[in-house]
């Protein structure tokens, strides 16, 4: 799967937010919307939520049990509606500390939400991150 791009859209009253028409496109419905340890949620295609979580099994259960209940444990499937809005649970919203602005970024497997106001929000432009990513790429011959 290639989610790739990113937008900005308004978390209304409600904690519904428009998710941008490609990645809707792209991901398909439901979508899985679940805590990620950066701080932001990440949405998968129940496709890629299934390979996540065959992933999570494969591993010894004394070391991923704590993991398990905190990814699947807070996990939403989410239909979006006619406008294209899916509504966010108000524990996913605080976790994420979603209030205005919501950025979607496409990471390739999955769509990460971030807080558009938080100082979290990768700075894609960064010197020091490219520098870092750079170094990264070369290690992998990419």
């Amino acid at each position: 799967m290639d989610l790739l791009g990113k937008y900005t859209h308004t978390l209304d009253a409600k904690n519904r937010v428009f998710f941008p028409a490609k990645f809707r496109e792209d991901l398909g419905s439901p979508i899985v919307i679940t805590v990620n340890v950066d701080g932001c949620l990440s949405a998968y295609s129940l496709a890629e939520w299934s390979n996540y979580t065959e992933k999570l099994k494969e591993l010894p259960k004394t070391q991923v049990r704590d993991i398990t209940r905190f990814i699947c444990g807070n996990a939403q499937k989410s239909v979006p509606d006619g406008q294209g809005r899916v509504m966010l649970s108000k524990d996913l919203v605080e976790y994420a500390g979603l209030t205005e602005g919501v950025t979607f970024i496409g990471c390739g497997d999955r769509v990460e939400l971030w807080a558009s106001e938080s100082a979290q929000i990768p700075d894609m432009y960064d010197t020091e991150k490219v520098a870092s990513i750079r170094d990264l790429m070369l290690e992998y011959g990419l």
